[in-house]
This record gives structure tokens, C-alpha cells and sequence, in this order.
């Protein structure tokens, strides 16, 4: 049964909501900001609304279908699954950009590093990010932060005894009970970092040996299940272990 009265419906001159909603997503807009900037016609290279699409879908269609800003620019299979602030915020100060547009120029190329490192930056972080953690782009950046140097960094991690990149995760992430979690001033990816400041390999940053007699050294204590990976958990993007040193 329809409840919805006369006052409910919308005027005969607006589409109907999911025909004004298909057209209103094929812009590819994110955010509520993008749409008051297509209603505001900043983006040369989009077409204006249509008149028979309303500018205030939120009012216009709030009983026949709304949802949300989100449901309306976005259909379900195109939402885009960011990771979290501090993950990304994280990232982003490894690679020592001074300003929004050298972000911007990095965040456009066609295959971002934060790629390989399994890591889904938004290109618009200021916008994704407003009520979770965004504090401007000195902040994203961290410009302002006096990171501690190569040699520093490195002849302190090595007293943390660290023994994967699994490891290492787990403390940049604030996950390890072990290790506590890392300062601020320590870049959590120190191989973008310092990689024409002295990087050489994760097993020279943790301090330790690949090998032994000849072999590579293998993990112990591993899960019920668990197999050892090649990669003995020293590289980042391992499709195989993911940096853990095994898999299952």
C-alpha cells in the first residue's frame, strides 16, 4: 500500500527519482561539495544540470527514494572503499611532498606507488576525509613534522629487534602490543622515504641477516596450517604472504 500523499509526490516537471538518479551519477561525482560545484557550473568540462532534474534532490525526492548524498552521486558497485585516515595520512608523508599540487600531480599519474603498497588514497582527501582526521594539508603532508633522519631512524629500529615486515605493520599501525606504537617523527614507509637518502633492503633497515650457510634463514613459531614464504616476510607487496613471512 502507497502512504505517500498528494504533497509527498514530486512536481510532474522533475524526472522520476531513479531516472534522475542514473542521470545525476553519470557525472562520477564523490561528494556533496562536487554537486554544489557542478550547480555552481565549475567544471568546464561537464554539462550543466538538466531543468528537469532538481538541484535539491534531498528536499525534491526525500520521500520517494532518497538516501543519502552518497547513494545519489554513487551507485553500490562504483563505491570506492578508501582506507582509513591514519593509514593513508601515513603513507602520503612518506613520500615527502611539499604542497597540495605535487599531491595532486602524484595522486593522477595512472599507477600511484600507494598501489603497490595495497593502500586506496582518495583523490580528493580533503573531501573523504573532512570528519575523519583531515586537519589541512600541512597535516596530510607533514610538512611541519621534523622526521628524524636516515641513520637516526634506522639505529633505532634496530633496537626494536624486528623480524618482518608483518612486524613492522603491526607497530606503524599502532597494532603492536610489542613494540608499542611508532612516534610521529618516524616515516612508516621508510623504503619511499630514504630511497635516494641511503635505503638499501628491509632486512639492512631491521638489521638482519638473510642468510645463513647459504640458505635463507626461515621464520619459526608459525600458525597450525601456516607455510613458510620465499620472501621470508621482508617484502611489502608480496602477493603471496603480503609481507607476513607465511601463508596458508
Amino acid at each position: 500500500m502507497n502512504d505517500l500523499t498528494l504533497w509527498d509526490q514530486p512536481e510532474e516537471k522533475w524526472l522520476s527519482f531513479k531516472n534522475a538518479r542514473n542521470f545525476a551519477r553519470l557525472y562520477e561525482l564523490e561528494y556533496y561539495e562536487e554537486w554544489c560545484s557542478l550547480l555552481g557550473e565549475e567544471y568546464k568540462n561537464k554539462e550543466s544540470l538538466p531543468d528537469n532534474i532538481p538541484q535539491n534532490p534531498d528536499v525534491i525526492y526525500r520521500n520517494v527514494g532518497w538516501k543519502g548524498w552518497s547513494d545519489w552521486l554513487i551507485s553500490p558497485s562504483d563505491k570506492k572503499i578508501y582506507s582509513s585516515f591514519f593509514k593513508a595520512c601515513e603513507f602520503t608523508r612518506s613520500l615527502r611532498l611539499k604542497s597540495k599540487k605535487q599531491w595532486m600531480e602524484y595522486i593522477s599519474q595512472k599507477n600511484p606507488l600507494n598501489l603497490k603498497y595495497k593502500i586506496s588514497i582518495p583523490v580528493k582527501p580533503w573531501l573523504e576525509y573532512k570528519d575523519a582526521g583531515w586537519e589541512g594539508w600541512s597535516d596530510w603532508l607533514g610538512t611541519k613534522i621534523q622526521f628524524k633522519d636516515f641513520k637516526t631512524t634506522k639505529k633505532f629500529v634496530r633496537t626494536l629487534k624486528f623480524g618482518t615486515i608483518s612486524d613492522w605493520k603491526d607497530y606503524c599501525d599502532g597494532n603492536s602490543i610489542k613494540y608499542g606504537r611508532k612516534a610521529k617523527n618516524i616515516y612508516a614507509c621508510p623504503d619511499i622515504a630514504f630511497k635516494n637518502n641511503g635505503w638499501k633492503s628491509w632486512d639492512d633497515w631491521f638489521g638482519i641477516s638473510l642468510f645463513s650457510g647459504g640458505e635463507k634463514e626461515k621464520p619459526t613459531g608459525l600458525l597450525e596450517g601456516a607455510r613458510h614464504c620465499r620472501c621470508k616476510g621482508l617484502i611489502y607487496s608480496c602477493d603471496i604472504c603480503d609481507g607476513k613471512g607465511y601463508y596458508f
